[in-house]
């Protein structure tokens, strides 16, 4: 690793990185951190008087087994041991949108008890995807809400499939809403550009909607953002029912 990310880690990367390359860490460490965050809470369940239940701790187990993977391999598209990316493939399966969102919403109950997240389904959501990357992008999306609303406020999670997308194309689609203080039309614009440092000095969009954006649009997908000043903002996630991934 250069001199300059190690010097430079705590108060962002050091000039030494190229653009790409210090974004490609940013991306990193907010993945690390999300994952450390999910695996705490957790670790935490014993200490919570739940370890009498066998099902739930070996739930609990296999989350943070599941997570140390993700770490290691986010870790591995940042710093590969050979040519790679981003944009490498990943295992792609058979799987129902709705246990996506239900595993995610489950991660943020743990760090965030007292929060009301409701959740809503409608039609069938099967899909060809990426399941744990998918987890991790709505996981995001679920983050961007608790982070950017009052404690207390709730948080809808909404499923529906299969509707129509271009070409009358079957697709699905998972919606995070909030009762939040919402945006204007200008920070809508300036939340779904992508993530960067501009000549202004300031950023584009927060970095958890960039993970979001690039998982959704590997799988052939797209994101949107709808917000109201005064009545809560609400990011949609449509994926075709069969991923155009790269590589497959």
């Amino acid at each position: 690793m250069k001199d300059g990310m190690k010097d430079g880690m705590g108060d962002g990367l050091d000039d030494g990185l190229g653009d790409e390359h210090r974004q490609l860490v940013e991306v990193l460490l907010h993945e690390l951190r999300t994952s450390l965050t999910t695996i705490r809470g957790w670790a935490e369940l014993p200490l919570q008087g739940l370890s009498d239940d066998p099902a739930l701790m070996v739930r609990a187990l296999r989350r943070i087994q599941e997570e140390a993977d993700h770490m290691y391999e986010a870790t591995q598209r940042v710093f590969p041991r050979s040519d790679a990316s981003w944009e490498r493939p990943s295992p792609l399966e058979p799987m129902d949108l709705r246990d996506v969102a239900d595993e995610a919403v489950a991660d943020l109950g743990l760090l965030d008890p007292e929060r009301p997240i409701t959740r809503e389904n409608s039609g069938r959501t099967a899909l060809v995807a990426d399941y744990r990357m998918l987890r991790h992008a709505v996981r995001n999306l679920l983050g961007n809400a608790l982070q950017h609303t009052p404690a207390g406020s709730p948080v809808t999670v909404s499923v529906r499939g299969p509707v129509s997308g271009p070409g009358e194309e079957p697709r699905v689609e998972l919606s995070v809403g909030d009762r939040g203080a919402g945006m204007d039309p200008r920070a809508i614009a300036r939340l779904t550009t992508p993530y960067r440092e501009n000549d202004g000095g300031e950023t584009g969009g927060g970095l958890g909607l960039t993970i979001v954006r690039r998982v959704v649009e590997r799988h052939g997908g797209e994101v949107t953002v709808s917000s109201t000043p005064g009545h809560g903002t609400t990011v949609t996630v449509a994926l075709p029912t069969v991923s155009v991934s790269s590589g497959n």
